[in-house]
């Protein structure tokens, strides 16, 4: 699948399958997340190329796609002039359901996203986190089969980012719709989803599980930390050809080992020039790590 905008290209021959009850989809400002998501739900044609989304071809049914998902598009979208409780049943009604129904539906969308009695308020004077769960109960007012969700935490304090991360997960656990969530915060991923789709310069770099993107990666990294001079054991381990990296902690280092070699190796540079180790262990990988690695940015960490 191919999209330009005049001398933009949006999407670049994107073409990935990914199964799990909550997809990530990553990457950086401009990868084309939103531009994919867009096609997908048949608002963006693309140039070339076949999209189908539960089975049904997007290009040439976009009305049915739509009735089957739910999109919460990033930024507020409110329609000024209209309460927390009218903007979610309106977004019902617009999906086909009955007046009464959508007013039901809409009061238990409300609860669910955790709404209360500022459902009868007016959405202008809303703050930012209850923007999300408004847009939220109106994405899932008409019990769609996949939910499109475009950077949901943005702007969310602490609790409220965690509040709605766990209302996800929930959903991801239940009965509800499967979640494909666009966002560049790799910690709501890792929180949320069990598989991700990477993307970069319109490119997919990734489509898969979380954890075998991880697995890919291996444990080939140790974090060691200790007392004496770790810039001078940084300094003999990369002479060996091991990269080095500062660890989390001003005391710690991260290690990964050339090719062949064991932890023998840091004990031994260890104890040359004189650092005390205290710790050492292997670690898997981090998201972050695998992240930066598929869009091919390890080497500017």
């Amino acid at each position: 699948m191919t999209k330009r905008f005049g001398a933009l290209q949006a999407l670049r021959d994107v073409t990935c399958q990914v199964d799990g009850r909550a997809v990530g989809l990553l990457g950086p400002n401009g990868a084309g997340k939103t531009t994919l998501m867009r096609v997908c739900l048949g608002l963006t044609t693309p140039d070339a190329g076949e999209v189908r989304v539960l089975g049904i071809d997007a290009r040439a049914q976009p009305g049915q796609v739509r009735m089957r998902l739910g999109y919460a598009a990033e930024g507020a979208h409110r329609i000024p002039g209209l309460s927390g409780l009218e903007s979610v049943a309106y977004a019902g009604e617009l999906c086909g359901l009955p007046r009464r129904t959508a007013v039901l539906r809409a009061h238990e969308m409300l609860d669910l996203v955790g709404l209360d009695e500022a459902r009868q308020r007016p959405v202008e004077g809303y703050s930012t986190g209850m923007h999300q769960r408004v847009k939220l109960a109106m994405a899932l007012v008409h019990d769609p089969e996949l939910l499109l969700l475009d950077e949901p935490t943005s702007g969310l304090d602490p609790g409220n980012r965690d509040e709605l991360l766990q209302l996800l997960a929930r959903l991801r656990d239940g009965a509800g719709p499967a979640v494909l969530l666009s966002t560049h915060l790799l910690h709501d991923v890792e929180r949320v989803c069990d598989a991700c789709i990477i993307m970069d310069r319109g490119q997919v770099k990734y489509a898969g599980s979380l954890h075998e993107l991880q697995a890919r990666m291996g444990e080939e990294e140790h974090v060691l930390r200790g007392e004496g001079d770790l810039a001078a054991l940084a300094g003999a381990l990369r002479a060996g050809g091991h990269e080095v990296r500062p660890g989390e902690q001003s005391d710690a280092l991260r290690v990964r080992l050339a090719e062949g070699a064991g932890p023998a190796v840091i004990w031994g540079a260890a104890r040359a020039v004189g650092v005390a180790l205290w710790q050492l262990q292997p670690r898997g990988r981090r998201l972050e790590d695998a992240f930066m690695a598929a869009i091919g940015q390890e080497d500017a960490r």
